[in-house]
């Protein structure tokens, strides 16, 4: 009897949005949704006295830190998180889900950009760091200039 032969070729995704008649990729606004509702939520993140569900399947597969701090609490259904504020841990959050960040001209926009840099190199995944770097250099002007100076040396 012959032998049958396979030839295994890794997965390669389909992009759907080369074909004219597909609509755009609408992913982004389910998991969007998935985090607001909280539905399906299986970990929770405590930080600084203010609380985060979320799904381990989705953080672990976007941050490899954060998916290093679930692995080490299998069990553990809430992870401390003490080196970012809440309100910059939301946002991080938000862009694992989403994959996008919120506009916020001027000084709070700064601010927060800045904050998610420094978040970034703790927790984002590849795609973080460059996104904020961007967002900064779009915030430069005659308001923001010192406080982005000041900012720069460390980062």
């Amino acid at each position: 009897m012959g032998r049958a032969w396979c030839i295994w070729r890794p997965w390669r995704p389909w992009h759907t949005e080369a074909r004219p008649d597909a609509p755009p990729s609408d992913l982004r606004w389910h998991l969007g949704d998935l985090l607001a509702s909280g539905e399906g939520a299986d970990v929770t993140f405590r930080v600084a006295g203010e609380t985060f569900s979320a799904h381990r399947s989705v953080v672990a597969a976007r941050s490899p830190v954060l998916k290093a701090k679930l692995s080490a609490g299998t069990a553990a259904a809430c992870v401390r998180i003490d080196d970012v504020a809440p309100q910059v841990f939301e946002v991080l959050l938000h862009f694992v889900y989403t994959d996008s960040l919120a506009e916020e001209p001027g000084q709070d926009g700064v601010f927060m950009a800045q904050r998610l840099l420094e978040a970034a190199g703790r927790y984002g995944g590849p795609r973080l760091r460059p996104i904020c770097e961007e967002k900064l250099c779009r915030l430069v002007e005659v308001d923001t200039a010192v406080a982005m100076l000041l900012f720069a040396p460390g980062h």
